[in-house]
């Protein structure tokens, strides 16, 4: 087994989640008392799949304060980018995400065997070759991303609030962003979102 470098500080370890996204794997999650992390769920699907969750825990006989520390820690993983407006943030972050998807289908291409064959339960249209790039991009902007002004990234984070999400993981950085890209975005989040949800 390989070794964990460097040593951890925080006991009894550092917390781990555990990635799901189909509904029997939250329950099951649930069950056993694992915290979870999903990405790439459409807003309309969180209540159902934070329930499943929810309805888990209970089955597995976990006591109230077990079961709201993890549902507090349930965590929902975004792409988040804000700009000045929200026709700069979906035409920047269209073009990182579209340069990322092309690179991801090249690499598959060139490094995977010949013989290699996804399973298709494996695919969303993000990550399926046979989808175009327009609906791929659709399908992602809509269910694994956060972007717009800061008015409007604003209320996509309080829709996520107001569906049960009590911890959001932002992924500021992807794609061959630059860093000047990378840090306008995330000085626009800290000073001009977050405020609004520090309580």
């Amino acid at each position: 087994m390989p070794a964990l470098r460097p040593k951890p500080v925080q006991q009894p370890g550092p917390p781990l989640w555990r990635s799901v996204i189909s509904p029997a794997s939250f329950t099951e999650c649930g069950r056993l008392g694992i915290p979870i992390l999903t990405a790439r769920l459409p807003v309309e699907r969180i209540k159902q799949r934070w329930s499943l969750y929810a309805a888990g825990l209970s089955a597995g006989g976990h006591d109230a304060a077990t079961r709201d520390r993890l549902l507090s820690q349930a965590a929902l993983w975004r792409n988040v980018y804000v700009a000045e407006t929200d026709a700069q943030a979906e035409d920047e972050l269209s073009a990182l995400l579209l340069r990322t998807r092309a690179h991801m289908m090249h690499v598959r291409h060139a490094y995977n065997p010949a013989d290699f064959v996804i399973d298709p339960v494996m695919l969303n249209p993000w990550t399926d070759p046979a989808i175009s790039d327009g609906d791929a991009l659709r399908y992602v902007l809509a269910s694994g991303s956060i972007c717009g002004s800061p008015t409007r990234v604003r209320d996509q984070v309080a829709e996520l609030r107001a569906a049960g999400v009590r911890h959001l993981l932002c992924q500021t950085g992807f794609g061959d962003m630059s860093h000047e890209q990378n840090l306008l975005s995330m000085h626009r989040f800290g000073e001009q979102v977050m405020p609004a949800f520090h309580a």
